[in-house]
């Protein structure tokens, strides 16, 4: 990925690229999807204009347009490993990133566990912002900090997955009852309870009349669902998929003990 990045930089600083080196996630998986910015911007002259998707080392994605076109020769060089439908997803989730890497470097100042000298240097002598703490403590007044739209969105989208997963589920147990199947339709009939108990909170988020009163409950609501992010939790992996899926990044809306344990 840097290497492709190094050859289409154009007018990139070589320091913003290594830059950028040091916090990719080491076992993240990175993407290069064609992206282009016009609709004539397919392919000219055996070029295709691409971007990637990035993992960086906090769990964020980000997006990053290669700023020249890349030769066809090239892109067929890289490792196909996606199905066609996963294909299709992960250009999906990157039609819903709109955070760079300027964007997220601007966000990660305030990440006092990064000890890149750059960082350091930036966090202890020449940022003005706030530190991470008090910014998270002032985040009831601002918007969540989720890429495709605020936390009341995301809330809309997980009830909305979660009523269309309920339905398909009840057909599913009905299906497996008339084959006689019963330990599937435990198994479908725990998968709804899990989906029930994450949803059944959510429509009092949207109560209040303010705004900002409902975007608040709904980062609340976000944070209490996510929770540790433990891999055994189904309800937290249920909502990560779909936040997931629909390209919001839930990591700003963390607590901060969980966001920096995924971090290392």
């Amino acid at each position: 990925m840097i290497e492709l990045l190094r050859e289409t930089s154009g007018s990139v600083k070589p320091q913003a690229i290594e830059l950028l080196a040091a916090h990719l996630a080491p076992g993240g998986i990175h993407y290069v999807i064609p992206w282009p910015r016009r609709s004539w911007d397919v392919a000219v002259e055996g070029c295709i204009s691409a971007a990637m998707v990035l993992k960086m080392n906090d769990g964020a994605l980000i997006k990053s347009g290669l700023n020249r076109p890349v030769p066809v020769p090239r892109f067929q060089q890289l490792p196909k490993t996606l199905s066609r439908w996963e294909e299709y997803r992960t250009a999906r989730r990157a039609k819903g990133i709109r955070r760079d890497f300027y964007v997220w470097s601007r966000d990660h100042r305030h990440d006092h566990s990064c000890k890149h000298p750059r960082c350091v240097e930036e966090r202890d002598g020449h940022c003005s912002c706030f530190t991470f703490l008090e910014d998270m403590r002032t985040a009831r007044d601002r918007p969540a900090g989720l890429e495709h739209g605020s936390a009341q969105e995301a809330i809309r989208v997980i009830m909305a997955m979660g009523f269309i997963e309920l339905r398909a589920g009840s057909h599913f147990v009905k299906r497996a009852l008339a084959a006689g199947e019963t330990d599937a339709a435990l198994t479908h009939l725990e998968e709804m309870r899990v989906i029930a108990d994450v949803c059944h909170n959510l429509p009092q988020d949207f109560v209040p009349k303010r705004r900002k009163t409902r975007e608040r409950h709904a980062i609340a609501s976000l944070r209490f669902h996510l929770r540790e992010l433990d891999p055994d939790d189904r309800a937290a992996q249920w909502v990560v998929r779909q936040l997931q899926d629909q390209g919001f990044d839930y990591v700003r809306v963390l607590r901060d003990r969980t966001k920096w344990k995924h971090a290392r």
